[in-house]
């Protein structure tokens, strides 16, 4: 009982973060509507973020700060700044060259790279279950972003871009598994984040005097962009990956596709096409199978 309890647990916060990261790409539209660049929108949301969460480290969780030595931190920083920060970078600039169908889908590929590394570096052992998930949501991700109805031109730079952007967040996942072994979900989340502001400082440099911190608007975006669209579901995804592990977790998160197509609807009126509502079928999909055997379980016990 306790173990199902512990995997739904788990279940619930990769889908909680999903859902909240679907999210980020309406508040993304409305920073860039308010005239932000790219950059900017990373900066307004990575430092807001950083100290929100020192605020509430400083006050209510000083334990954090005790790390158990110097290899945790370097393991954080590698989460941090290449994981976090590579991740946002590589995928914003990816969107200045390609359709955001294609942008999506080169980065949704990162499931296939956990479970690969899982597999290769890790031993972990992957079953034709959770295989045939996996291509269930990559079959749903490459319906439900489009690609398949255009993107005839596409820029080989652009690709690059967003190939990397999955494998860094794949390192973002691998890393913080292996953190989540030493420290807590926050104590990991909140050194990663401080980690990836401090890199955007230097990728930056000295562009941050350009954000208009005195527009009230723009705050207001950017605080539900540090807590929605960064703390929130970022915490939850390494809850969710201390008790499923990186690879099924990164299989759940593409939860965040169909969802986006609901919340699009909902707040922007943009109406998905059948291929969106069938790739989000093919992922839920795939997520029901990965845990078909956790709800048989639950439900024999209660």
């Amino acid at each position: 009982m306790a173990v199902n309890r512990k995997r739904g647990l788990g279940v619930g916060a990769v889908l909680l973060s999903a859902t909240c990261f679907a999210l980020t790409s309406i508040l993304l539209k409305i920073a860039l509507h308010l005239g932000l660049t790219p950059l900017a929108i990373l900066a307004l949301q990575s430092w807001l973020a950083s100290v929100l969460l020192l605020a509430y480290d400083l006050i209510f969780r000083r334990d954090i700060f005790r790390l158990s030595g110097r290899k945790t931190l370097a393991v954080l920083a590698l989460q941090g700044i290449v994981g976090s920060l590579g991740t946002s970078i590589l995928y914003t600039y990816a969107l200045v060259y390609l359709p955001v169908s294609v942008a999506t889908l080169l980065l949704y590929l990162y499931p296939a790279f956990v479970l690969a590394a899982g597999v290769l570096f890790w031993n972990k052992k992957a079953g034709v279950k959770e295989m045939t998930a996996l291509l269930l949501t990559l079959a749903g991700t490459i319906l439900a972003s489009g690609v398949l109805a255009g993107a005839r031109h596409v820029s080989v730079l652009g690709v690059i871009l967003g190939f990397a952007s999955a494998l860094a967040y794949t390192v973002f996942n691998l890393v913080g598994e292996v953190a989540l072994t030493q420290i807590s979900p926050l104590a990991t989340m909140s050194f990663s984040q401080w980690f990836s502001s401090l890199g955007l400082v230097f990728a930056l440099r000295g562009g941050w005097t350009a954000i208009p911190w005195h527009d009230y608007r723009i705050l207001g975006v950017g605080l539900a962009l540090a807590t929605v669209a960064s703390i929130f579901p970022f915490y939850f995804l390494l809850v969710g990956i201390k008790h499923i592990g990186s690879d099924q977790a990164a299989i759940l998160s593409t939860f965040e596709l169909p969802m986006t197509f609901v919340l699009a609807e909902l707040f922007l009126g943009e109406v998905p096409g059948w291929s969106q509502w069938g790739g989000g079928f093919l992922v839920l999909a795939g997520i029901i199978l990965l845990n078909w055997r956790g709800f048989r379980g639950e439900a024999r016990e209660g």
